[in-house]
């Protein structure tokens, strides 16, 4: 493909401008080879302009930055809106058509993963279902490594690529409001969208609530004429929602007057069991899952609800649901020993999350319930003495440790944390396999160990390495 027709229509400045036949693209300077566009994209830690040199001795024929630079014999293409150029460029270069596929986004604090899997399980009984989002991206069952979890324009139309040439009928996509801001799904029209909830997160980024929330909109401002928006109508924010596309079903657990309600009948440590009911369609549906407490019902009927309003036969998904086994790696994942100890890992790391865990896992417990848990390094601080406080409030016991401390003193962390604690219940052990290790110990029959923050991971980030690290592998030691 042509240099010209990739940047045809976009206000870009050129500089030593060549029409090239352009072989690939890529914002990593390694990955460049002979005919590559090069983008220069400046991030919160890397800045690409400091690999211009690099991405051209390795093949770079043409660089698009957001500044001119001086001494390179590559074209340039100078732009105002990085962003939205790559966009652009990586939606022609992989020939993307929004009419390949059935394309549903799911919003939200809490909850994106789980009902992504959820709805994975269900569209696999009807065609191959593309996957994309913090986990891991799937094409069907072939898996590939999530650095992030709504990834940069170029991979996910480089995803989109792969996913057309594997005969993917459905893609499911967790959105970010990361990705949203940062315009990495600008081009895409949605067949459907999931607002699952908005609570306190990423206040590093976002600075305020608001821009947290409009970032998260975006996503319904991307919607085809016809498609259909799911809404938590038990969240705060969920007229914003509802008010931002036409089509939209509400769902609500505490407010009867959404268009859905939802009967719980059972939550146990083996599942739930629920009715979801429309009173004004005359609908009603029993389903039985074996994932534990009501957040996981909630993810439930999101997933149900996109697929009943994609047009798939209500009976059909209700036996699907019903027959399947749901298995999310990290999300109140649950171990049990001969001892009668009980022991989960969750990926709970905000406010909202964190409780919702505790206060399951408190329902479903006999004897103590001990709480291991710390916060990340270098991101929002506002959370910590506010996760502190319900950490302590629900345990018995709290073990506060280290979360991927990254360039922050670990005990600057814990002595955030520690700032909303009121009662005696904790102990500090900065080493988390110790704390896990301490935990495990104090258990005793009927007893109850959550290990929360970190869930799928498999690492720990000290300073800028990654060193390995797994809640799950340590808790099975003493299990």
């Amino acid at each position: 493909m042509k240099l010209s027709h990739l940047i045809e229509g976009i206000s870009l400045k050129k500089v030593h401008f060549s029409d090239h036949i352009i072989c690939g693209i890529s914002s990593d300077s390694r990955e460049i080879k002979q005919g590559y566009i090069f983008i220069a994209i400046k991030g919160s830690i890397e800045d690409g302009n400091t690999h211009i040199e690099e991405a051209v001795k390795n093949g770079a024929i043409a660089v698009i930055s957001e500044q001119e630079h001086m001494n390179v014999d590559s074209t340039q293409l100078v732009t105002d809106q990085i962003a939205k150029t790559t966009a652009i460029i990586a939606k022609r270069f992989y020939g993307f058509n929004n009419n390949d596929f059935r394309i549903i986004g799911i919003t939200g604090t809490n909850g994106k993963t789980t009902t992504s899997y959820i709805l994975k399980g269900i569209l696999d009984k009807y065609g191959k279902t593309g996957l994309i989002g913090t986990i891991k991206h799937m094409i069907g069952d072939s898996i590939i490594e999530a650095k992030n979890t709504t990834p940069d324009s170029l991979t996910i139309y480089r995803l989109f690529e792969q996913m057309k040439n594997e005969n993917v009928k459905y893609i499911i996509m967790e959105i970010s409001s990361h990705g949203l801001k940062q315009k990495r799904v600008d081009g895409i029209l949605f067949d459907s969208a999931v607002f699952t909830n908005l609570t306190q997160d990423h206040m590093d980024y976002h600075k305020t609530m608001d821009d947290y929330m409009l970032s998260k909109l975006k996503l319904f401002g991307m919607m085809k004429e016809d498609a259909h928006t799911i809404v938590n109508a038990d969240d705060k924010y969920h007229k914003q929602f509802e008010d931002a596309y036409t089509i939209y079903h509400s769902l609500g657990l505490r407010n009867r007057k959404a268009q859905w309600t939802i009967d719980i009948k059972r939550i146990s440590i083996t599942g739930s069991s629920f009715v979801l009911k429309n009173e004004e369609l005359n609908k009603s549906f029993e389903l039985s899952i074996n994932i534990i407490g009501d957040y996981n019902i909630y993810n439930t009927c999101f997933a149900f609800l996109s697929a009943f309003y994609m047009g798939f036969d209500a009976d059909k998904l209700c036996s699907i649901i019903n027959n399947s086994t749901f298995v999310v790696p990290g999300r109140f994942e649950t171990f049990s020993s001969d001892k009668g100890v009980t022991g989960i890992v969750d990926y709970a790391h905000t406010p909202d999350a964190l409780e919702r865990v505790l206060k399951t896992a408190k329902r479903l417990t006999e004897g103590n319930l001990i709480t291991v848990f710390g916060c990340g390094g270098d991101r929002d601080r506002e959370k910590r003495p506010i996760m502190g406080k319900i950490a302590s409030h629900y345990s018995d016991s709290v073990i506060i440790t280290t979360d991927n401390p990254r360039f922050e003193n670990p005990a600057s962390i814990i002595n955030h944390i520690l700032s909303g604690i009121k009662e005696r219940n904790y102990m500090i052990e900065l080493n988390r396999k110790k704390a896990i290790e301490m935990a495990m110990r104090m258990a005793k029959h009927g007893d109850t160990v959550v290990i929360a923050g970190k869930g799928h991971e498999t690492y720990q980030i000290i300073n800028n390495k990654k060193h390995h690290f797994d809640d799950s592998e340590e808790i099975r030691k003493y299990l």
